[in-house]
Formats: C-alpha cells, sequence, structure tokens
C-alpha cells in the first residue's frame, strides 16, 4: 500500500511538471505573438501616417496621387511600399447599377446570362423590399438551401460579406474585390482615380484602352491621381484604403487600411477597417 502511494504520488508530481511546462511554453508563444503583432502594426501605421501626410501636403508638386501610384519611404531601416486609392475610383457595391455590377462579373469570366443571374441575387441582398428579381434570391431561397444565415435585405457593410451571396465563389470574389467598395456613396466612378479593374468595364473601355489610361498615369503624363486646391478642404469626407507591403520576420506582408479624412487636424482621419495578410 505504501508503495502504491508512493507511485501515485509521483505520477501527479510527473503530470504537474508536464502542466506547468506546457502551461509556460504557451505564455511565451502568446507574448512573442503579441510582441510580433504589435511591431508589425507599428509598420503599417507608419505607412499610414506617411500617405496621410502625403495626401494633405501643401506643395502640389510633392502631393501624392490616390490612384494606386506606389510611394516608398524608409522606416527604421524597412523599405515599406505605399498606395493609396481613392474610394471615389471603385465601384460603390450599395450605389452601382445592376449594368455595371453585371459588366464587372463578365470581366471576372461568367458569361452574360451567368453574370445577369448573380447580379440580381447581389441586389436582393442589398435591397430592402421582400419583391425579388428574376433570379435573385431572399430570404425563403436562403433557408431552402439550409443557409445559416439570412440576406441582410440592406447596404453591404463590407466588400468581403459579397461571399455570403448565394452562388457568389471565393474565385469569383477575388477577381472583383480589387473593384469594388462600400465607402463611396456614390453611383459612378471617377476614371481619373479608378484601377484597372474598374476602367476595363467602364463604357467605352477595353482591356487595351485601360492599359494605357494606367501608362499615362505611370508615365506623368496625367494628373489623374493628384488633387488639385487645398487638400484639406478638397479632401475632408473623402476615404481612401492605404496599401503597405513591406517584409516582416522574413515573409511578405500586405496591410490594407480604409480610411475617412477629417476636418479635425488633432484627429485627420477615422479607420474603417484594418487587415493584414
Amino acid at each position: 500500500m505504501p508503495l502504491v502511494s508512493v507511485l501515485w504520488g509521483l505520477t501527479l508530481l510527473t503530470v504537474l511538471s508536464l502542466s506547468l511546462s506546457w502551461s509556460g511554453s504557451v505564455s511565451y508563444s502568446l507574448a512573442h505573438n503579441g510582441i510580433e503583432q504589435a511591431g508589425l502594426n507599428t509598420l503599417v501605421e507608419a505607412g499610414v501616417n506617411a500617405a496621410i501626410d502625403g495626401l494633405l501636403e501643401t506643395n502640389a508638386e510633392r502631393r501624392w496621387r490616390a490612384d494606386g501610384s506606389l510611394n516608398k519611404i524608409d522606416f527604421n531601416g524597412t523599405q515599406i511600399g505605399i498606395r493609396v486609392q481613392d474610394e471615389l475610383g471603385r465601384i460603390d457595391l450599395n450605389q452601382t447599377d445592376e449594368a455595371m455590377l453585371s459588366s464587372l462579373l463578365q470581366s471576372a469570366g461568367l458569361d452574360v446570362q451567368a453574370a445577369g443571374s448573380l447580379t440580381d441575387k447581389i441586389v436582393d441582398w442589398r435591397t430592402a423590399t421582400s419583391l425579388k428579381h428574376l433570379n435573385g434570391a431572399k430570404d425563403r431561397d436562403y433557408a431552402s438551401r439550409n443557409a445559416a444565415y439570412h440576406p441582410r435585405n440592406g447596404p453591404f457593410q463590407s466588400v468581403g460579406e459579397l461571399l455570403l451571396v448565394m452562388d457568389m465563389t471565393p474565385a469569383i470574389f477575388e477577381r472583383i474585390a480589387p473593384a469594388l467598395t462600400v465607402h463611396s456613396g456614390r453611383q459612378f466612378v471617377d476614371p481619373q482615380l479608378a484601377p484597372r479593374e474598374v476602367l476595363r468595364v467602364l463604357p467605352g473601355m477595353s482591356a487595351q484602352s485601360a492599359e494605357a489610361a494606367i501608362a499615362a498615369r505611370d508615365g506623368g503624363r496625367a494628373n489623374s491621381g493628384l488633387v488639385e486646391g487645398n487638400p484639406m478642404t478638397v479632401l475632408r469626407g473623402r476615404a481612401f484604403t492605404i496599401r503597405t507591403e513591406f517584409t516582416f520576420a522574413s515573409r511578405m506582408v500586405e496591410g490594407d487600411v480604409a480610411i475617412r479624412l477629417t476636418e479635425n487636424p488633432q484627429q485627420p482621419y477615422w479607420v474603417l477597417s484594418w487587415t493584414t495578410r
């Protein structure tokens, strides 16, 4: 009996030792990950602040363009690539018409019929009425597929919400997402600020003319992405997505931060969304 008690005691000590060792390992891992994430966020924030300064530069010759052009800075020895995209150059998912949505989906490889069907479902998702389009989908249709959710029946809150729309696939989403926004609040896009994914689907534009427009920007033959006038006055209330690209911990990192400029010099912008990958 004493021998059994001793063995039982040794077993308990072994389990306790292993538990403490595992707990310490987890704590170290969590602390390390937290420090790494903080360092990564610092670099993203540095890129965002540089972009804001560039947009609000009073000297027009040094002012950053907002059409996705590449800028580079050095932050404490880390090279950061920064692209600023004015959301007025993107298609607003909540404001654009069906023709533009269909054209965008066709540019992603869908035929006319499939693009029209998916367009109906996208519009039905954002529309409050219970009536649905010919090939659309409302609450009953999602329920019939045993979906764990219903359509919002209201404005999209993010571009990523498109993945919940019936018949939307990750492959289609990846092709059209760069052209979309929920932050412009306008039905039409500004072609002088539009990325190539948008230019290609604008009326009267082709893939060739879209590339020519991009080349003209890159060659400095157009002031397309340059804000005229006092930037603090002109840009207040406008939304931008700032993409940062840099190497961190031996891997390439991309950060996308959507912001809206204010007229308050003490707090020049609000963060609308922040993602890193």
